[in-house]
Parts: structure tokens; C-alpha cells; sequence
């Protein structure tokens, strides 16, 4: 059989396509004291009771931080950094969007203003920065009410939004930072990221 150009194109593209996929998790599950190792999202037959059942688990694209009260989902691709020293501080950073939680001190708690005066500052930019209200309306912890900011720095702008959650022994500071596109629009990154906070976020 003699192979066209075009279908050999096509047959080289799907190979080296499944080639370059990132391989699923490997799962280990424990039932009723019985192990099976399966991949995320493959199923498997396990016996219950001497009866055959399909198992099936799959990898959701999200983590779950869960400090103290404060709880919400982010990105699973999101790389983890923490700083355990008083007052602890956590750092979700992906590749334009990133989440941070300050804790606030009881006695020295920083308003939200405060926060993103010091980000401007940080940053360096000669140019004024751009203030304005948040507002991120959240399924199970109301409507949080904050502070947006936006620097010029180069040929980027860059966004924080902050907010102060809790009151007293427990309370935080969280802060979404992106990297807006030249339209001054967010990142597909980041509204996905806000979405799903704000399904999630509850202190």
C-alpha cells in the first residue's frame, strides 16, 4: 500500500501529538482494606461485597487552600510557595495570575489601601498608578468589597486587586495580581481563576 504525503502528514502529527502529552497521575485507591492502582480518569472493577462495581476517578483542575477558616479552590498548576514566619503569608503563582494571603495580626492589621500602595511602590513605576473600588460577589461569603490597582511598568500593566477578609484572630489579606494584555484586559488565566474563587471563597 502506498502512503500519500498528505495521510503520512497526518499519521507523523497524531503520533508526535500523543507523544508530547503529559502522561495521566497514577492513583493508588483503598477500598475496604483492598489497594488498586489506576490513572486519573480511567475506570476500574473493584469487588464489593462479591459484587463487580465500576470505579472511576478523576483528577479535577483544582487545589483546595484551606488555612484556619480560609478556604477556596485555585488552579491545580498553580506552583505553592509559603512563608511559615508571623505573620504567615502564601504565594499561589501561575503564569500571569497569581493569588496571595497575608495574615493580619491582631493589632497591626493593614487596611487594603495600605497593601496596594506598598505593591506600587514595589514596583517602581514613575507613572501614577490607577485606583478604583473591587468588588468580587462570592457564592458562599457575600459581596467583598476592596481595592484595585493598576502601574504602567515598561511596556506592562500591572493589576492587584486586594482585599481584607475576617475580622480579629482571624483575619487575612488576599490579593489577585495579573498581567494585563495591551487592551488592559486580564489574563483568560485569571478570570477563570477569579471565577472559581469566587464560587469557593468562604472565612
Amino acid at each position: 500500500m502506498r502512503t500519500t504525503p498528505m495521510l503520512l502528514a497526518a499519521l507523523l502529527a497524531t503520533t508526535c501529538s500523543a507523544a508530547s502529552d503529559e502522561p495521566p497521575t497514577q492513583l493508588r485507591v483503598e477500598l475496604d482494606g483492598r489497594q488498586y492502582v489506576t490513572t486519573a480518569g480511567a475506570s476500574l472493577e473493584v469487588d464489593i461485597g462479591g459484587t463487580k462495581k465500576k470505579l472511576r476517578i478523576d483528577e479535577l483542575p483544582w487545589r483546595h487552600f484551606a488555612q484556619g477558616s480560609l478556604q477556596f479552590d485555585y488552579p491545580r498548576h498553580f506552583p505553592w510557595e509559603s512563608d511559615p514566619s508571623p505573620p504567615r503569608s502564601w504565594t499561589l503563582d501561575g503564569n500571569d495570575a497569581v493569588i496571595m494571603v497575608f495574615e493580619q495580626p491582631r493589632g497591626h492589621a493593614r487596611t487594603a489601601d495600605d497593601v496596594a500602595a506598598g505593591f506600587e511602590k514595589s514596583l517602581g513605576s514613575g507613572a501614577p498608578a490607577e485606583r478604583a473600588s473591587a468588588v468580587l460577589r462570592t457564592e458562599r461569603a457575600g459581596t467583598l468589597t476592596g481595592v484595585t490597582s493598576k502601574v504602567r511598568v515598561a511596556a506592562n500593566t500591572i493589576s492587584h486587586e486586594v482585599f481584607a477578609l475576617g475580622k480579629d484572630d482571624h483575619a487575612w489579606l488576599l490579593v489577585l495580581q495579573d498581567a494585563l494584555d495591551e487592551q488592559g484586559d486580564h489574563s483568560s488565566e485569571y478570570i477563570e481563576m477569579r471565577q472559581r474563587l469566587a464560587a469557593t471563597l468562604e472565612f
